[in-house]
C-alpha cells in the first residue's frame, strides 16, 4: 500500500473510530435513539477545526430548535393531515429562509427544517415517547460533536488563513501586472486572459474566506477588511475595463502616449515584482505622480490613468488594512447577493412535495408512510440550497440503496440473537469502516457518505428491533422512495440547476445595471455596484465550477464590471455645473440606451462599447477646453491629441 491510500485509510480509521465511539457513549448513557449519535460524529467532520466547530455550533442550533418545534407540533396536532399541513408550513419557511442566507447560518434553518419532521414522525409512530425522542435527539448531537472533536479536532488543520492571504497577496500582484500589461499594450488576448484569471481568483478567495474565517471571533474584523479588498480589486477591474475601450480609441500621433503609458506600466512591473518587500503608499504617491503628469501634458491620456492609479490605490491601501488588521471602516463593501425568487420556489419545492407525500399518508394510513416522510424531508431542506441538488440527490439514491440493502441484510443474517449492545456496535463496525475508506474518494464521497448514514439509520444499532424481516424490507424501501422522490421534485416538479441559477444571477446583475442607469441617487448607485461585484463573483464561480465554456461567463462578468464603472463615471460628468449641453445630451441618451438594451445580455460588450465611446466624447470635450490655449498657440503636433467636433453625438457612435 503506498503513503497516499495508507494516509486515506489512517483518516477513515479516526472517522470510524469517532463515529463508533460517539455510538458507544450514547448506548452508555441510556440515550434514546443512540445511533443518531454516530451519524453526528460522522456529517460534522470537516477538513479545518474551524469549519469543524462552526458546523457543530449550527447543527446543534438547528436541531434544538427543530426538536421545539417537534414536540410543539406532535402536541397540537390531532391527525396526520394537519400534522402534514403544520410541517408543509414549517419546511417551507425554514427552506425559504434558509435559501436566503449563506454557509453555516443557512445550515442551521435547514437543520431546523428536517430536524422537525423526523422528529415529529419518529414521535407519531412512538407517542408514548415522543418526549425522549425529542431530548434524545439533542442529546445525540451534543456527544456525537464532543466525541468528533475529541476524536478528529487534534488531527485537523486550524485553519486556512495563511493560504488565504498568501493567495490575497499574490492577487494584487497579478492585479498589478495585468494593469501594467493593459496600459502598456491595451485589451490584447493576453490582457483579457489575465483579467478572466484575476476574476476567478477573486471569486475563488471570497469563497475560501468563509472557511478561513470560521468559529474565529477574532478573525470577523481582518474578515471585514478582506472583503472590502476583494471589492476593491474588482473596482479595479472595473475601471480597467471601462480604460481598455478608452485607450483603443487614444490617437498617438507623436509618440507621447506610448511614452507616458510605457513609463507608468514599466513602473507597475516593478512594483509587482517587488510587492511583497515594497511600501504601499509611497508606491500611490509615486503613482499619482506620474498619472497627475501625464494629466497636465496629455488631459485625455491623464483622465484615463488617473481612474485607474485611483482605484489601484484603494487595492494598496486595502492590503495595508489587512495585514496591519486595522480598526478603520473598509472602504468597499460587498453586499451578498440573495436570490429571492430561487428561495422562493425552494420553499415551494419543499411544502409541495411534503404535502403531496404526507397527505397520500394521512389518507392511506400506510405504516411506512412516515419513514418515507423522514428520509424526503432530509433530501428536500438539506440541499436545497446546493447549486445542483439533483446531482448530490441523485448519488445519495444510489448510496441510500446500497446501505439500505446492507442495513436490512446485516439485520437479517448477523444480528438476530445478539442482545448486548456492544457486541452489535463490534458487528456494524466492519460496514462503518468500508463507508469511511469510500468516502475518502472523490469518485464515491457522496454515494459513500449517505450509505453509511442509512446502513447505521436502518439498522439502527443500540435499539431493540422488533419487527418482521419483511416489514423491515418495506421500511427501507420506503425510505429510499422518499429520496427518489426528491430527486424527481428536484428535476420534474420544480427544477432546479447552475443553469437556471446562472439565468437567474444575470438577470439580477441586468437589473442592476438598469437601476444604477436610472437612479442617479448616490446611496442606490454605490449599493447596487456593491450589490453587483458580489453576484458577478457569484456568478463567475458557478460557471467555473459547472460550465465547461465559462470564459464566455467570465468575459460576460468583466463586460458588466466595465459597464458599471462606465454608468458611474457618466453619473460624475453628469453632476458637473460646467458641462457642456452636448455632452449632457450625449450622456442621457447613453444612460438611457444601457436602461433600455442592459435586459439583453448578449449585447453587452456591444452595449459597454457604445457607453464607452459616449463617456469619451465627454471626456474629450473636457479635455479639449483644458488644452484649448495650449491649441491656440499652434502646437499643430501636440494640439492634435484630440479635436472638437461640431456634431458629438454622431460622431462618437460612428467610433
Amino acid at each position: 500500500m503506498n503513503s497516499h491510500h495508507r494516509l486515506k485509510l489512517i483518516v477513515a480509521l479516526r472517522g470510524t473510530l469517532s463515529a463508533l465511539t460517539a455510538l458507544g457513549v450514547a448506548q452508555f448513557l441510556g440515550i434514546e435513539n443512540p445511533y443518531w449519535a454516530a451519524m453526528t460524529a460522522l456529517i460534522v467532520i470537516q477538513p479545518t477545526r474551524g469549519l469543524l466547530f462552526e458546523k457543530s455550533f449550527y447543527r446543534l442550533v438547528g436541531t434544538v430548535f427543530g426538536s421545539l418545534a417537534a414536540l410543539f407540533l406532535l402536541r397540537h396536532t390531532v391527525s396526520p393531515s394537519m400534522l402534514t399541513l403544520a410541517l408543509v408550513f414549517w419546511l417551507a419557511g425554514c427552506v425559504g429562509i434558509g435559501n436566503l442566507l449563506h454557509g453555516l447560518r443557512s445550515y442551521a434553518f435547514l437543520m431546523a427544517a428536517c430536524t422537525c419532521a423526523v422528529i415529529v414522525m419518529s414521535g407519531f409512530m412512538n407517542p408514548s415517547r415522543m418526549n425522549e425522542i425529542a431530548f434524545g435527539r439533542i442529546a445525540c448531537i451534543v456527544v456525537g460533536i464532543i466525541v468528533s472533536t475529541a476524536v478528529t479536532a487534534f488531527f485537523t488543520p486550524p485553519s486556512q488563513r495563511e493560504e488565504l492571504e498568501r493567495r490575497l497577496r499574490e492577487a494584487v500582484s497579478d492585479a498589478m501586472s495585468w494593469l501594467a500589461s493593459l496600459i502598456r499594450h491595451g485589451r490584447t488576448e493576453e490582457v483579457a486572459r489575465l483579467e478572466h484569471a484575476l476574476l476567478l481568483e477573486l471569486a475563488d478567495l471570497e469563497v475560501l474566506l468563509d472557511a478561513a474565517g470560521a468559529a474565529a471571533p477574532g478573525f470577523r474584523r481582518r474578515k471585514r477588511q478582506v472583503k472590502s479588498l476583494i471589492a476593491a480589486l474588482l473596482s479595479l477591474l472595473s475601471v480597467g475595463r471601462l480604460s481598455a475601450e478608452h485607450l483603443e480609441r487614444h490617437k498617438d500621433e507623436d509618440g507621447r502616449h506610448a511614452q507616458w503609458r510605457e513609463l507608468l506600466a514599466r513602473r507597475l512591473n516593478e512594483a509587482a515584482a517587488t510587492f511583497e518587500s515594497s511600501e504601499g503608499a509611497a508606491f500611490s504617491t509615486e503613482l499619482a505622480a506620474l498619472s497627475s503628469e501625464a494629466r497636465s501634458h496629455l488631459p485625455l491620456l491623464g483622465e484615463t490613468l488617473h481612474g485607474l492609479v485611483a482605484a489601484l490605490e484603494d487595492v494598496l491601501s486595502g492590503v495595508e488594512a489587512v495585514a496591519y488588521d486595522q480598526e478603520s471602516e473598509p472602504q468597499h463593501r460587498l453586499i451578498r447577493h440573495r436570490d429571492w425568487v430561487e428561495a422562493g420556489r425552494a420553499a415551494f419545492r419543499s411544502g409541495l412535495v411534503i404535502a403531496a407525500v404526507g397527505f397520500t399518508w394521512s389518507a392511506t394510513g400506510w405504516s411506512k408512510g412516515p419513514l418515507m416522510l423522514m428520509a424526503l424531508s432530509i433530501m428536500t431542506t438539506v440541499f436545497s440550497n446546493k447549486d445542483h441538488p439533483a446531482h448530490f440527490v441523485g448519488n445519495i439514491f444510489v448510496g441510500a440503496a446500497i446501505g439500505s440493502a446492507a442495513a436490512v441484510l446485516c439485520r437479517i443474517f448477523l444480528l438476530p440473537g445478539v442482545v448486548d449492545p456492544y457486541l452489535t456496535i463490534a458487528v456494524v463496525a466492519p460496514f462503518v469502516l468500508l463507508g469511511f475508506i469510500a468516502m475518502q474518494y472523490r469518485k464515491t464521497v457522496l454515494a459513500a457518505t449517505d450509505a453509511t448514514l442509512f446502513f447505521l439509520f436502518v439498522v439502527q444499532p443500540g435499539v431493540a428491533v422488533h419487527v418482521a424481516n419483511i416489514d423491515l424490507a418495506i421500511g427501507a424501501v420506503a425510505m429510499v422512495a422518499g429520496v427518489g422522490t426528491a430527486w424527481i421534485s428536484y428535476t420534474l416538479l420544480v427544477p432546479i440547476n447552475p443553469r437556471l441559477r446562472m439565468r437567474s444571477i444575470l438577470a439580477a446583475v441586468s437589473r442592476d445595471l438598469v437601476r444604477m442607469a436610472q437612479d442617479g441617487s448616490p446611496q442606490v448607485m454605490a449599493r447596487t455596484r456593491e450589490r453587483l461585484h458580489h453576484r458577478v463573483i457569484r456568478l463567475v464561480d458557478m460557471a467555473a465550477r459547472h460550465d465547461p465554456e465559462h470564459l464566455r461567463t467570465v468575459e460576460g462578468g468583466v463586460t458588466a464590471l466595465g459597464m458599471a464603472a462606465c454608468i458611474i463615471s457618466l453619473r460624475e460628468k453628469l453632476e458637473r455645473e460646467d458641462l457642456a449641453p452636448t455632452s449632457e445630451r450625449i450622456i442621457r441618451e447613453a444612460l438611457m440606451a444601457i436602461a433600455v438594451l442592459a435586459p439583453q445580455p448578449e449585447n453587452a460588450g456591444q452595449l459597454l462599447s457604445r457607453a464607452a465611446r459616449a463617456l469619451y466624447a465627454v471626456l474629450e470635450d473636457g479635455a479639449v477646453m483644458k488644452d484649448v490655449a495650449h491649441a491656440e498657440v499652434g502646437s499643430a503636433g501636440h494640439a492634435g491629441d484630440v479635436q472638437m467636433h461640431p456634431h458629438r453625438l454622431l460622431w462618437a457612435e460612428k467610433q
